[in-house]
């Protein structure tokens, strides 16, 4: 199999981009931002705000694109994957985002803002006192940052402290079930860089999943780094040329001055005109494989059923039931029910509250099921109505679906029966959902049979339904 190359995109300058044996550069001005496809595709991300020494030079930039570019769910990608994130200058600055009105108001863009390393996930607490002392952790694990830190004189600003935003990170991991497993999610911080009352100067930062063992923490997994770089007394060419030769590891020559490019190499034109003609059609077909990438995204998502666990799965089994002809409510509170379905039938309403659940156990726990019956009466107390409990799970999620046993213990079955609830896999939602999409499903009559059970939902006309193939995949 062929080496895979190690990708860097360096946004906020131009004129170092290569290609070698094992290597990619790109480069992309922030006026070009939205030029920028995929960033999460990258190892090495490079940010240069050193071309934004005041307010008006950010004006001109797409910084919505920006945001949807690099999320903290992007920055995890990147960083899960063993990449890393370089910020050089100050990043002390709101993006403005230029987000238009909701309907039913005036015709228009507001102005909206976001801290600039919203991204990371991480508050910062600066201070905007100025000095000169410099001290550095000159030993072998930052070796790589010593020339560098020689070319830093003084400093505006410091960091005081930085602690990772509990909010953002739930939106990506279930806090709650790390935190019964003993775990949590630190933030590690090296300040290698730091002034006389060891506020940092240049530092990096690392996610880590940790467990707790015989009253200790132990690191299981470490992802990261994020680097954060003051601006040194070096020109801008000369500060990237740092970065990418010292602390990236990346040979490479300054680029062509500006004022050189009113200079044209014999026979440079027709090479210039056909560049100008492929790009054109490259632009061409990246936008046509972007949508027609994000279409296969879209069809796949169902298959998501199959695999998906956690918060993720939830959303994916809503889509799938509103697919089917049910009008499903989205949560509005966390850890309460995971929605409330209502199905028009040819004569009559049904409506129940759902239970989404994922495990890596071969079999349900109790837990889910008795959660359902909390839903069930927070709906005669809230709403003064009976809701039909519905659970919908996936078990053994580690496993391919084939491999997966029988999910439902005969007491969870038989307490399911007692309690008046319907229960079925996400594998068997995604065996209606395929019917369905060939039009050989009577939904009248699923939603009737459903909202009538009690205890484990019968799929045996379902699994017939399907092609012999199918049936054992």
């Amino acid at each position: 199999m062929a080496r895979r190359k190690h990708k860097v995109i360096l946004i906020g300058a131009k004129g170092y981009q290569r290609t070698a044996e094992g290597l990619q550069v790109d480069c992309f001005l922030w006026g070009q931002i939205a030029k920028v496809r995929n960033i999460r595709d990258y190892d090495t991300i490079i940010l240069d705000l050193l071309p934004f020494e005041n307010e008006s030079s950010r004006e001109e930039v797409a910084w919505e694109h920006f945001r949807s570019l690099l999320d903290f769910h992007s920055t995890m990608d990147v960083l899960i994957n063993g990449g890393r994130i370089i910020v050089i200058g100050n990043p002390q600055f709101r993006m403005k985002l230029n987000q238009k009105q909701e309907k039913g108001e005036k015709d228009g863009e507001e102005s909206n803002e976001q801290e600039f390393l919203s991204w990371s996930g991480i508050n910062f607490v600066w201070d905007s006192e100025p000095g000169d002392t410099i001290i550095f952790k000159n030993d072998y694990d930052h070796r790589r940052y010593a020339e560098y830190v020689n070319k830093l004189n003084r400093w505006d600003y410091s960091l005081a402290t930085c602690h990772a935003n509990i909010e953002t990170l739930s939106s990506r991991f279930n806090l709650d079930y790390i935190e019964k497993q003993d775990c949590d999610i630190n933030l590690s911080k090296d300040f290698f860089c730091y002034n006389r009352y060891k506020n940092g100067l240049a530092f990096s930062l690392r996610y880590q999943y940790r467990k707790h063992e015989y009253r200790e923490w132990r690191v299981v997994e470490e992802f990261g780094p994020i680097i954060i770089l003051p601006k040194i007394s070096l020109p801008e060419d000369d500060t990237i040329q740092i970065v990418l030769t010292e602390i990236c590891g990346i040979a490479t020559n300054l680029p062509e001055p500006e004022w050189l490019s009113e200079f044209s190499a014999p026979g440079q034109k027709a090479i210039d005109d056909e560049i100008t003609r492929i790009q054109g059609e490259l632009e061409n077909t990246f936008d046509r494989l972007e949508k027609a990438q994000d279409q296969r995204q879209e069809c796949r998502k169902c298959l998501k059923l199959l695999y998906e666990r956690e918060f993720a799965l939830e959303p994916v089994v809503r889509d799938i039931l509103r697919g089917l002809g049910a009008h499903v409510e989205d949560p509005v509170e966390n850890n309460k029910e995971d929605g409330w379905i209502v199905v028009k039938l040819a004569d009559t309403i049904v409506e129940g509250v759902l239970e989404i659940k994922s495990t890596k156990s071969d079999t349900f726990s109790e837990e889910g099921r008795k959660q359902l019956l909390d839903w069930i009466d927070r709906g005669r107390t809230l709403r003064q109505k009976n809701y039909k409990g519905i659970f919908i799970g996936n078990s053994a999620v580690d496993k391919p679906s084939k491999e997966r046993p029988w999910a439902f213990s005969d007491s969870w079955s038989k307490a399911a029966e007692l309690s008046e609830i319907c229960a079925l896999k996400t594998e068997n939602l995604y065996v209606i959902h395929l019917l369905n999409a060939r039009g050989k499903m009577d939904l009248d009559k699923f939603w009737r049979d459903l909202f009538d059970t009690n205890g484990i939902f019968d799929m045996k006309n379902y699994w017939d339904a399907l092609s012999p193939k199918e049936k054992t995949e």
